[in-house]
């Protein structure tokens, strides 16, 4: 019975490399999780600050409304 060397030297190098491809498709995976994730955890952050902002908007303009009616009765109540 003789030996191939290429039998022998193929279980120990293709196992390992089985191993590590297996390995880093799970990685990978994991990596574009990570990114979607963060993706929607950003658009989120960027939609409470749009509605923080009009809410802001519209408090300001109640605001502006308020101060110049009451500027139109003051100057009213002076005539």
């Amino acid at each position: 019975m003789t030996r191939h060397p290429h039998r022998i030297f193929a279980l120990p190098t293709c196992l390992p490399l089985a191993l590590l491809l297996s390995l880093s498709a799970c990685g990978l995976g994991d990596s574009g999780s990570a990114a979607v994730t963060a993706a929607k955890l950003k658009a989120q952050e960027a939609e409470s600050a749009r509605a923080t902002k009009e809410q802001l908007e519209r408090q300001l303009a109640e605001s502006q409304e308020r101060a110049a009616q009451r500027q139109k009765e003051i100057e009213a109540a002076t005539r």
